[in-house]
């Protein structure tokens, strides 16, 4: 690895930190998603639970903050091998290196500064760097803003960032019409909480076993289909309006005023969410970064269902095969790990085997 590279991200951490090789396997596919599994190397320790070589080192260092009981925020660095199967290009055992930010208050200048070292190590190993940026924050302000429940929300949120899903889940909501009869009086009800208490609600009116549901559908088959028809007539409308924002590329100096202005156009409240935006950017351009080269993606985000907000990725124009420094915001991950406690955390990782010749 780059000393260069190694020196930068060690002189901005509080800690090194090296988490064991094996890991719980149940972690990684109950917060990236059952999907995951199927890259991942697994084995059983003798008490028959099952293991797996390290995929990466995100969850494992959030895990280890946790363990160790710091209070205090923390930046932990870190370097090793990761194990993943059926990846885009490359071998499946590769090197990373990166860090970690964890329980850092001010989010986004907080950001910024994360950012400003991943461009820091870009330049260390000589990346010709082509960089995108997105944030997941605008497109919940989007969702909440057009009216859809919670479930629907929900389930568009966790799709973004992974184009095929979220096209098939934009072509189930355009298939809503309005709700009709007893549909009608419990939509409304049903939009304003999220599945598990829709699942609920339709229990206690309906109340059917599973055995007995009309059709051979459960209580939470149906609690489905009533959230999915909450949305109502204005459905179609949402989803021209979200694949309208979708299409939104812009470079991150003309963002603010691009997304505004869309706002403006589709009649939608979006100034909050577009204020903090507006922060991130100044605090970045105050960290030193020409924002004018750098390519705001509105559908840009991670497949990973834990991050949130603020995503980048840092390509090689000489790479054409996949980003070398990639990172985001991952607020609801310490929460996942342990229910007690939330914890806001951001970080980037520097794919090794990806760095040009030289660095």
């Amino acid at each position: 690895m780059s000393e260069r590279l190694w020196a930068t991200l060690t002189a901005a951490s509080d800690l090194v930190v090296t988490p064991p090789l094996l890991q719980p396997a149940d972690i990684f596919v109950d917060l990236a998603g059952e999907e995951f599994r199927r890259r991942l190397f697994t084995t059983e320790d003798g008490e028959g639970r099952t293991l797996c070589l390290r995929p990466d080192f995100t969850i494992p260092v959030c895990s280890e903050h946790l363990a160790s009981g710091r209070a205090a925020p923390t930046t932990y660095a870190y370097q090793g091998k990761v194990f993943r199967k059926r990846r885009a290009s490359g071998e499946p055992e590769f090197s990373q290196a990166g860090t970690e930010w964890i329980g850092h208050a001010d989010e986004m200048a907080t950001d910024a500064r994360l950012f400003a070292l991943a461009m820091d190590c870009a330049g260390a190993v000589g990346l010709a760097s082509v960089v995108r940026v997105g944030d997941a924050h605008v497109f919940d302000a989007l969702t909440a803003a057009l009216g859809l429940s919670l479930g629907w929300r929900g389930r568009l949120g966790a799709a973004f960032g992974d184009p095929a899903r979220l096209a098939s889940a934009l072509a189930r909501l355009a298939r809503q019409g309005p709700a009709e009869g007893f549909v009608a009086r419990l939509a409304p009800a049903l939009a304003r909480v999220d599945a598990a208490q829709a699942r609920a609600i339709v229990d206690a009116i309906i109340g059917l076993p599973t055995a007995s549901a009309p059709g051979g559908r459960t209580d939470a088959d149906i609690a489905e289909r009533l959230l999915e028809q909450a949305a109502g007539g204005a459905a179609g409308h949402a989803v021209e309006v979200i694949e309208r924002f979708l299409a939104l590329t812009v470079p991150l100096d003309r963002a603010t005023d691009t997304l505004s202005a869309f706002a403006r156009r589709e009649g939608v409240d979006l100034d909050a969410t577009l204020a903090a935006f507006a922060a991130r950017a100044d605090a970045l351009v105050a960290a030193g970064i020409d924002t004018a080269a750098i390519t705001f993606d509105a559908a840009f985000g991670r497949r990973i269902g834990y991050y949130t907000g603020f995503v980048f990725e840092v390509a090689d124009a000489a790479w054409p095969d996949g980003e070398v420094i990639g990172g985001g915001r991952y607020d609801k991950l310490i929460a996942l790990l342990d229910g007690g406690r939330s914890l806001p955390g951001v970080g980037f990782s520097v794919w090794l085997d990806r760095l040009p010749e030289d660095a």
